[in-house]
């Protein structure tokens, strides 16, 4: 038999090691209560955020929808494009449920194509000259136009000096091959050859890529693409007769502007724009950019969309 004192150690351990498992098992549950806490509000957030993204989506697609619509209407009432018609007026900010909503359409054609810098898809090609003051205008160095070139056409034929084609750009850290096909983003200017971010960002507000070859409509381009078109034209006196008045055709520009310039690739009216919109809901916000295609009868097409959510 256990004496008194060997008895009352041996209940002491036992004890505490029942202490020690009760300890243990509220820790262990306390953990998983915790876990269940955070997952449950993880998923709630989750839901929400999933909630929120979908409902921002849909009035994103309405806006969309709403552009589309404006594009179809505006061809009904008039055959040019200008920056006094109302698709240029845009959406304000309109209240929404959990937040609100806002967009405007632009001109596609107010910017330099890209695209048309392939010389397989124009006749004249002025847009390498344009091309070319615009860059010389905003002081980017001109270098990088031929590997711009070589990225564009469909063959493996390096333009010298400074073109580039799979043997340049597989050669890189981060190997790639050139597309050899036409621009489907301006984003893709990055992966050309001697295209810093630093151009890239001067460059972007005055380019664009539209499938195959566009013209510029001279109701909609900026002052800074005007000069592109030569270098001896007075663009001040360019706005105040356009804002007095928008360019009926490009006869009525050249007798208006007195001015003597290649008319190729340009135009009063546009097949493309972009429309851009943001919508907030609480603390998320979805932005949205889609290219809208308008044929001449004003029947409308999506040719792509992004939405981005921060």
């Amino acid at each position: 038999m256990l004496s008194n004192r060997h008895h009352s150690n041996y209940q002491g351990r036992q004890q505490g090691i029942a202490l020690l498992t009760a300890m243990l098992i509220v820790s262990i549950a306390t953990v998983i209560m915790v876990s269940l806490s955070h997952e449950q509000s993880f998923t709630i957030r989750k839901t929400s955020h999933l909630q929120n993204l979908e409902r921002a989506r849909l009035y994103s697609l309405g806006m969309e929808d709403w552009a589309q619509i404006f594009l179809q209407k505006d061809r009904d009432d008039n055959e040019t494009d200008h920056l006094g018609e109302d698709w240029n007026i845009g959406v304000p900010a309109l209240p929404i449920e959990g937040g609100h909503l806002s967009g405007f359409l632009e001109d596609s054609q107010a910017r330099i194509n890209l695209n048309n810098l392939n010389s397989e898809q124009g006749k004249s090609n002025h847009t390498l000259n344009r091309f070319l003051r615009l860059c010389e205008d905003l002081e980017v160095d001109t270098a990088f136009i031929p590997a711009l070139q070589d990225w564009l056409d469909d063959d493996s034929d390096v333009r010298f000096p400074d073109g580039a084609e799979d043997d340049y750009y597989a050669g890189l850290d981060v190997p790639y091959r050139s597309a050899n096909q036409l621009m489907a983003d301006i984003s893709e200017l990055r992966l050309v050859k001697g295209v810093t971010a630093e151009m890239y960002q001067i460059l972007a507000p005055h380019i664009t890529t539209l499938p195959g070859t566009t013209a510029l409509n001279i109701n909609t381009i900026s002052e800074t693409i005007y000069l592109t078109l030569d270098k001896n034209l007075d663009e001040k006196k360019f706005i105040e007769e356009r804002k007095e008045k928008e360019f009926k055709n490009m006869a009525d520009f050249s007798e208006r502007m007195k001015v003597n310039i290649e008319t190729d690739e340009l135009d009063v009216k546009t097949e493309f724009f972009r429309a851009t919109g943001q919508v907030t809901q609480g603390d998320f916000v979805l932005s949205m950019s889609t290219l809208i295609h308008r044929d001449e009868k004003g029947n409308t097409t999506v040719l792509s969309r992004r939405l981005s959510d921060f």
